[in-house]
Parts: structure tokens; sequence; C-alpha cells
């Protein structure tokens, strides 16, 4: 069973590429089921492969698998489908939808054959994993239509490690920063707010901070370079504002230059574990406060612990001149010892 994990690790790599899995490793009759898909045969296994190819471009990652049973491995993976015919809409600006689902495969093996005989996925959005799943079906139209919409400029990486019913957890890749104080924290202790003593709504005023972090990265520093606008804008309870320092910017540049104004300061997030709950809208205090809590009580409801009492992020990504309906915004909690298989 060692041997087929390795397997299993070298051939899920190509499950969407063209070389394609290895279907002399399975049963010519596969028992593929997931909540919204069910096959008997290799032959349909392998159509439904090459369907999610052509009309999704979808993206798999494996993160980590296990032996579960004497004869069954089961994996546990994210894949992201963005639906291609959207791009070629006149729409695409505000609707390009990616589908993403996270979740568990249970492979089964044949121990006289040695070949895989049964595929069972599990999602970690629903409750209801049984064929035909309504529930199942729901979520991915839900997802098929969502319009708000991401500007295609550069933001922070990350990985989606868990999409649940009502919010993601992803793992956030270390990123640079300019930062400021949001307009409300300008009077205010700043280690007083960094102790989460005093909070900030990071949806409050912040005119006067986004102007100074927008000087900077448009020419206001030491260099008088110019860098490309990002994405999201991040502002938090402790009372900052930041702007993401793009990988364009980091590579063209021998150092990044020191900013004219001393509001402005230069920094490294270290990335790490976040809990994301994404809402539409123009992000007024009441709608940051409300998603916050509700993120709070999604996490305590499926056991997932938070680092923080209640601090918390905004991260807004569209400019002013995108309709509220159509806006992506999120908040983020960061998580202490998360277990992707918990």
């Amino acid at each position: 069973m060692q041997a087929k994990m390795d397997f299993l690790r070298e051939d899920l790599g190509h499950l969407f590429d063209d070389q394609g899995i290895d279907a002399t490793s399975y049963e010519e009759v596969v028992d593929f089921k997931d909540p919204i898909t069910k096959y008997d045969s290799l032959k349909g296994y392998l159509f439904n492969i090459a369907f999610l190819r052509k009309a999704f471009d979808p993206k798999f990652i494996l993160h980590d698998m296990r032996l579960t049973g004497p004869y069954d491995i089961t994996t546990r993976w994210t894949m992201s489908m963005r639906f291609t015919p959207a791009g070629a809409l006149p729409t695409r600006k505000y609707w390009d939808p990616v589908i993403t689902f996270t979740g568990t495969s249970t492979y089964v093996f044949n121990p006289d054959s040695g070949k895989i005989y049964r595929h069972i996925d599990m999602w970690d959005s629903i409750r209801n994993q049984e064929f035909f799943s309504v529930e199942g079906f729901v979520d991915f139209f839900k997802q098929l239509l969502s319009f708000y919409t991401t500007p295609k400029i550069e933001t922070p990486e990350y990985t989606i490690l868990r999409r649940a019913l009502d919010y993601e957890v992803r793992r956030y890749e270390p990123y640079v920063v300019a930062e400021t104080a949001m307009d409300a924290a300008g009077q205010l202790n700043r280690e007083v707010l960094k102790a989460g003593q005093v909070q900030v709504n990071p949806a409050g005023p912040g005119q006067r901070a986004f102007g100074s972090l927008a000087k900077y990265i448009f020419g206001d520093n030491a260099a008088r370079t110019k860098m490309a606008m990002t994405t999201p804008v991040f502002s938090d309870t402790a009372g900052s504002m930041r702007f993401v320092i793009g990988q364009s910017a980091l590579q063209a540049l021998p150092q990044l230059p020191a900013p004219n104004s001393p509001a402005v300061t230069l920094g490294r997030q270290e990335g790490g574990v976040f809990a994301v709950r994404l809402f539409p809208g123009v992000a007024q205090e009441e709608d940051a406060s409300r998603e916050a809590k509700a993120l709070r009580d999604s996490l305590a409801r499926d056991g997932v612990r938070a680092a923080s009492p209640s601090g918390y992020t905004l991260a807004r990504y569209n400019d002013p001149s995108t309709p509220g309906p159509f806006r992506r915004n999120e908040v983020l909690v960061p998580l202490e010892g998360f277990d992707i298989w918990q």
C-alpha cells in the first residue's frame, strides 16, 4: 500500500494535464461517486475528467494522503475550476466565476489485481454527501452564478486548504506591504491598538490613509519610483491600512525606495493560516462587524480555533468605480493549530 500511495502522489499530478492519469491502474468497472456525479465504468470516469478539462480549466492541489483501510487510501485536496466559456463573453468583467471545492477522495484497491475499483469524493462545503445531493447541486450553481469581481492584478499568493459551508481556510505566503495608520487610529496609542484593548473598525474612515499609500506607490518616495497597483487593500482592527507591494516591483527594484512621508512604513507580513468570509457590496462599518461576527460564529460551530479573541482584517478588492453588487470584500481571522484532516 505504500507503493500505491507513492503511485497516487505521482499520478494525481497528471489528473488534468495532457499526459493524464494512468488508466491501466484502474479496473474496467470503476465505482466513482461524488455528491452530484456518478459513474460505474472506467470509460465514464475518464469522460468526467475530460469534460472538466474542456469546460472548466481545473487546477488540482494534493495536500496529503493517508492509509484509511487495508486497501483504502484517502487523499485531501483542493480543486478550483474557472468556467472557461465566461472568459469569452462581454460580461467577463463582472462574471468570470471560479468554482472551488475541497474535500477527500477515497481510493479502494482490488487486492487481487492491485487496481483501483472504487473512488468516492466528499466535499467540505456540504452535509449531504449522497448522490444525488441537492445541497451539492445548489453549492455548485451558487458559485457558478457569483458575480463579484476580482481585478486581474497582483495579489498575495495563497492556497485554499478548506472551503467550508460559509468560509474558506487559506494559507498565505509571506508578502511585503506599505503601511500607515487608519484615519481613526491617528490619535490613538499604537501599542494599545495592537494589544486589542481598543479596536478600530477597519471599514471606518480611511481616505487619508489610502491617499498616503497611493502617493507612495505612485512616486512619492526617495527614488520617485512608480509601482503597479495591487489588490486587495487591507485594513485591520489594530488601526492599520496596508497596500501589497507586488512581486513585479520587488523583482525590478534593487531595494524598495524609502517613503517620503513619515506616516508610511514598509514591512513584511509573514503569512499564515486564516479563515476568510467573502461578502459583496460597498463595505460599511456595520457590514464588516456583522461579517466578522458571522465568521467567528462559524468557526465556533466547526471547532476551529481563532488565534485572537476579537481582532480581524478587512480586505477590499475593487476600485470605487465598481458597482456595489460586483465588489469583493473579505474578513480574515488568523487561526491557531489548524489541522487539515479535522
